[in-house]
């Protein structure tokens, strides 16, 4: 072999590591730059989603089904506290963002008050903050905290039109104690598998688990901390890298997002509740998760959507969303 084909040969083999090396270089680059944990405070952006994400938290303890009673107080005073830092450093930017997070504590005060629970320092802190954005609480009125619903209307609701399955569909938290059948979950994978895929290639899998092995999944997840023992079975979303060429590096994640929410949504088609639970850790905890219920290297976890039969009557997180005008730019 002569020196320019061992050359050729070696730039070959090399060419693909580079490439990743380089694609991973950049990547790490954007995270220093935009991860919310870096300067979070510092950036009108990276403040709203954090402050978002604390919110979710305050409504997702009242949407569980044994809500311990006089929960939360220090998260909902910590995220009020927040709450006038932004009002402070971007309240003359951004006004209207306080009004959601502002209808959620209403909620949860009025929550704490019908369990009987007294509260006197985060109705005052509330009412500072109200007072220092100056927003009357009265004109709080957005849908915030929690509702009661019927799984009777939720599924009725699901097999109408595109508009009333996407409109009745919510996170389920709590379910019968009960497995749901593999007739349902089939229903629901068969329909799923109509999701578009780069090229046609469907690298998606699904992984179920049932009873304790479901538990013990969401245990390990702990983002569900609360009411893990109350989901008794599990779909371990991933996406087999082995599908994508090397030009592709991150297109796993997004076939495999894009069958996701298509499972979640048939699977309130086909009238089973359900809860996307997040994959997005860091790879040593990803991996310990992966060796402990045999799922390969070779995939990806996308997301864990825990689902069910769903109780006759159940709580749910309202959950406010944005208007279009401040997630869409017409270019």
């Amino acid at each position: 072999m002569t020196f320019s084909q061992i050359y050729k040969d070696i730039r070959t083999r090399l060419s693909l590591p580079i490439l990743f090396l380089m694609e991973t270089f950049t990547y790490w680059m954007r995270l220093c730059r935009y991860n919310a944990s870096i300067n979070t405070d510092a950036d009108i952006r990276k403040m709203q989603y954090t402050l978002l994400r604390e919110n979710h938290t305050i409504e997702k303890g009242m949407s569980i089904r044994n809500t311990r009673r006089g929960f939360g107080q220090a998260k909902v005073t910590a995220l009020i506290q927040r709450l006038r830092r932004y009002n402070r450093m971007y309240g003359s930017q951004d006004k209207s963002f306080l009004v959601y997070p502002l209808s959620t504590i209403k909620a949860y005060i009025a929550y704490q008050h019908q369990d009987k629970v007294d509260i006197p320092e985060i109705e005052k802190l509330y009412a500072t903050l109200c007072n220092e954005a100056n927003i009357s609480s009265n004109t709080i009125v957005l849908p915030a905290g929690i509702e009661r619903v019927l799984a009777t209307n939720l599924q009725k609701e699901a097999v109408g039109n595109f508009s009333s399955l996407l409109y009745s569909r919510h996170s389920i938290r709590y379910f019968k104690d009960e497995i749901p059948s593999k007739d349902l979950l089939e229903q629901a994978l068969i329909l799923s598998s109509r999701t578009p895929s780069a090229c046609n290639r469907q690298a998606w899998h699904t992984h179920i688990y049932f009873g304790e092995d479901s538990h013990e999944l969401l245990r390990m997840q702990d983002g569900c901390k609360g009411f893990c023992e109350d989901i008794h079975c599990c779909i371990v979303v991933t996406a087999d890298m082995k599908g994508f060429l090397g030009h592709e590096p991150f297109q796993c994640y997004i076939d495999g997002g894009l069958y996701a929410q298509n499972l979640i949504n048939a699977l309130h088609y086909v009238g089973l509740g359900a809860i996307p639970l997040s994959c997005g850790f860091l790879s040593k905890k990803l991996y310990k998760i992966q060796e402990k219920i045999n799922i390969p290297k070779n995939e990806v976890m996308i997301v864990i959507i825990g689902t069910g039969v769903m109780l006759d009557e159940m709580k749910i997180a309202i959950s406010t969303r944005k208007s279009i005008s401040s997630t869409n730019t017409y270019h």
